[in-house]
């Protein structure tokens, strides 16, 4: 927030329920302060997250808009609280079903291809010196 700027009031409209889960995450994390602060640092949160998605110059995963649109979709439909969730989902079962490691070794792989093409190349070339 801006030094010495007027806060202004909104009226905000919320479940009983939702309002009981904040109030409860409250209580367990009092660091966040009260309903208003928490409230106002997640809609700050959500701002510069929606920007980092979708390529403002920060730093951040850039998906297509079709990758968005599906992602937003699941979030829609509840299955993610946000794209940070969806993101961190994928991550997880990468890792969890060897993904990750498939995706290293065969960037390992093909490194080693193009590092034994580069070498067989330098010997072509040199034999052909040689002989001159």
């Amino acid at each position: 927030m801006i030094p010495d700027a007027k806060d202004i009031k909104i009226t905000l409209r919320i479940s009983e329920e939702d309002l009981d889960q904040i109030d409860s995450f409250l209580e367990e994390n009092p660091k966040h302060g009260n309903r208003s602060e928490f409230l106002r640092n997640c809609a700050l949160d959500s701002i510069s997250r929606i920007k980092n998605f979708k390529g403002d110059g920060q730093a951040g995963p850039k998906f297509t808009d079709r990758e968005n649109m599906i992602m937003e979709k699941m979030i829609d439909m509840g299955y993610y609280y946000n794209m940070d969730d969806v993101v961190r989902s994928i991550v997880d079962y990468c890792f969890d079903t060897g993904v990750i490691k498939a995706i290293f070794e065969d960037k390992i792989n093909r490194f080693n291809q193009i590092e034994n093409s580069i070498s067989r190349g330098f010997s072509i070339r040199e034999e052909k010196v040689g002989r001159l």
